[in-house]
């Protein structure tokens, strides 16, 4: 695959009804007992860890993250995580002028000094968001995830659904893997080349390699794209299938992505033997590792930074910033007359630049489930049984 974008793009033709043209049997099948249930009656902070920290993350940007309420919130029985202007609560000339310092406010993760942001070298983070994960309370090795969620909508608004593994068994980023469940760029209208790469298109994708220089991802990412309407008008199923011999992606039971590695495991895959070399660093383990260890969700919504690529072209007003720039946040901000309409912000308590997570559930992996999960679906479909009505499914 060396030369290659191994990427797989499936087009998926889905009603605003969300029922589903296509085959529901792989992804509705190897089903154990329900292990995980979180249907956000509220936000249960036990179960949820809020990161708290100014940190722009491996993608540079322009968020800091907060437990705040406005940030992270339950509503009608849906996660809401919304990112909100950093000067609504501090004042603009704090983003000139200010020092933010996260530590009074229990700041927990300080690498590259995250935990104080000043003005020194950009403005200050201009966007207040949320980010939270599982990793003290549920983690997983095999089964099947289903994630009912509506992603937000606005431009440079980058919401994610993610796993990472709950221990760094072979070292630090990328050597222990990142599964992407789900990202997209919420813009209406962001094209790269003749690409659209706005809100009609989203990813999953697996992370491996040795060390950020050997990223690897392209033969592991694979795309859906709507034909109609986006994956911001409406709540979509995304779902993640863990098995001991293989990872696959659905979206709405429609498989759009599988990898089953071969007897060189993800060292073949990314053809690392090749660049940098050198031993194989999950060489005792199986075909699957490092995806075969526990991984924990995380939920978060950023803005900004350098997954929205210099080149591209935005409608109505271009890109406002350059990541070959050392200022980045600060005309980003002083363009927000531009891009600030999107987000809706005012739009009284259901905003539309809000991820909203409906329910997150897994079922552990079991190879001897015979239950014709095909016919069960469409059963409940011909009954009209609305997914807060239905039962969990498990044998």
């Amino acid at each position: 695959m060396k030369g290659k974008e191994a990427i797989v793009i499936v087009w998926l033709l889905l009603a605003l009804s969300n029922k589903v043209k296509g085959t529901w049997s792989q992804f509705y099948h190897l089903r154990g007992r329900l292990i995980f249930q979180e249907e956000f009656d509220f936000l249960n902070t036990t179960r949820w860890q809020h990161i708290i920290t100014a940190w722009r993350g491996g993608n540079n940007e322009f968020e800091y993250y907060t437990d705040r309420p406005e940030n992270s919130y339950v509503r009608d029985g849906v996660l809401h995580i919304r990112p909100t202007l950093t000067a609504d609560r501090f004042g603009q000339d704090f983003l000139y002028n200010g020092t933010l310092d996260l530590w009074p406010e229990g700041c927990n993760v300080n690498y590259n000094g995250g935990c104080v942001a000043t003005s020194e070298e950009d403005i200050i983070n201009p966007i207040q968001s949320a980010r939270m994960r599982t990793i003290n309370s549920f983690s997983f090795t095999y089964g099947t995830v289903e994630i009912r969620a509506k992603m937000p909508r606005g431009d440079w608004i980058w919401p994610a659904m993610w796993m990472m593994p709950t221990e760094n068994r072979f070292g630090p980023w990328p050597r222990s893997g990142e599964i992407d469940i789900v990202e997209i760029r919420a813009n209406n209208d962001f094209t790269c080349g003749n690409k659209q790469m706005g809100n009609t298109i989203m990813g999953s994708t697996l992370h491996f390699g040795t060390d950020s220089k050997h990223n690897i991802w392209r033969p592991t990412h694979y795309e859906a794209v709507l034909e109609e309407g986006d994956f911001a008008s409406d709540f979509h199923i995304f779902g993640l299938q863990r098995l001991p011999q293989s990872i696959r992606f659905y979206v709405d039971g429609i498989l759009i992505g599988e990898i089953t590695p071969p007897d060189g495991g993800f060292w073949e895959v990314g053809q690392l033997y090749r660049d940098p070399g050198g031993p194989n660093i999950w060489g005792n383990g199986t075909t699957m590792t490092p995806f075969d260890y526990p991984f924990h969700f995380i939920l978060n919504v950023a803005v900004g930074g350098n997954f929205f690529p210099d080149g591209c072209i935005n409608r109505p007003f271009p890109k406002p910033w350059s990541t070959r720039t050392k200022q980045q946040m600060l005309p980003f901000w002083e363009k927000r007359h531009e891009w600030l309409p999107t987000w809706n912000l005012h739009r009284g308590d259901y905003p539309t630049n809000a991820l909203q997570v409906d329910y997150i559930r897994v079922y552990e992996y079991d190879p001897y489930d015979t239950i014709d999960w095909y016919w069960y679906q469409r059963s409940l479909a011909n009954n009209f049984i609305s997914d807060s009505e239905r039962s969990p499914v498990y044998p």
